[in-house]
């Protein structure tokens, strides 16, 4: 699996960076997905080709999310923050531009066909629909109703989460509770209860990363956890302490952690753990510098910021943080 190397992510487009982040490196992480959207029954290893998520159109750039092909299905998964009243009209256009590509690659002018769109909702209110559902008249009077089904992320219960292998949602799992930041930063009782469903769920990942050998996929997923919930949670000094803690606490096991345990495992057998640790060192101390952002050194060799703050102490660099 390709290490995550996504630099900071601008907190304006956090959420639609970590979705991408994930699709890119992730990609097993859509099949699930697209299982719920349409009612398919993809294995998470069936092989998958993403495909080129932008397509010019006259007047500008369309850019979609997500674009992937199983076999001779094409399915276009968008990710949205909030309900928009457009998005239905947004979706039609992209996906016009989408099946006139595929028409001009198989040089096929006569026919156009979409592909399986839908869109996954972080939030949603009540007068959000299930399908999203737009009517296109042609002008010898024939109606087409163009549906695309809607994903409410808030909807799944952390047991259909995982009963659903829905790791997409994980990232997003403490939004469901961005409602109540303001009470939990005074009000201990409220706050323990969503730690505590935090705690299980990250608990509940990991267990299952170990038993399928995945803790890869587990610890990439749970730094962009963290990540959306440092940005939630960035005034919010207390409640923020306690998740970080539960993100990156005893629990879950820093891939910087794995790389140490492999090290001296190879150590053991070649005597050449200290040659590892010795190259992770001069590459930091390298790229600080560089002045290159702690976070993106930190996301480029899959350590903590506080590890890279450590190594440049130890070599006599004071960073500001």
């Amino acid at each position: 699996m390709k290490k995550i190397q996504k630099n900071n992510l601008p907190s304006s487009t956090i959420f639609d960076d970590v979705y991408r982040t994930m699709i890119q490196k992730i990609p097993a992480t859509i099949i699930p997905a697209i299982n719920e959207a349409y009612n398919t029954h993809y294995d998470e290893n069936t092989q998958l080709q993403q495909l080129r998520n932008e397509y010019l159109e006259i007047g500008g750039k369309i850019i979609t999310d997500s674009l992937i092909c199983i076999g001779d299905s094409l399915y276009h998964l968008e990710c949205q923050s909030w309900p928009d009243g457009t998005m239905a009209i947004r979706m039609f256009e992209y996906d016009i531009a989408i099946a006139l590509e595929g028409a001009r690659k198989q040089k096929d002018y006569s026919h156009i066909k979409f592909p399986q769109s839908g869109v996954i909702y972080l939030r949603h209110n009540n007068s959000t629909p299930d399908v999203l559902s737009l009517t296109v008249e042609f002008s010898d009077g024939q109606e087409v109703v163009y549906n695309v089904p809607v994903i409410k992320v808030k909807e799944y219960s952390l047991e259909d989460i995982f009963h659903k292998h829905l790791w997409l949602f994980i990232p997003y799992y403490i939004m469901r509770y961005e409602d109540q930041f303001d009470t939990m930063e005074i009000d201990t009782a409220q706050r323990s209860a969503m730690l505590a469903d935090l705690q299980e769920m990250v608990a509940t990942f990991e267990s299952y990363a170990r038993n399928t050998k995945q803790t890869d996929i587990y610890t990439d997923i749970m730094q962009l956890a963290k990540r959306i919930s440092e940005y939630m949670l960035r005034d919010k000094k207390i409640t923020k302490k306690e998740v970080n803690r539960i993100m990156g606490g005893k629990i879950l096991e820093l891939h910087s952690e794995k790389m140490l345990k492999k090290g001296r495992k190879e150590g053991e057998k070649k005597g050449r753990a200290s040659g590892r640790l010795e190259m992770l060192t001069e590459l930091v101390i390298s790229n600080i510098k560089k002045n290159k952002p702690l976070a993106e050194i930190a996301d480029s060799f899959n350590i903590s910021i506080d590890e890279v703050i450590q190594i440049g102490k130890k070599h006599g660099i004071t960073i500001a943080h």
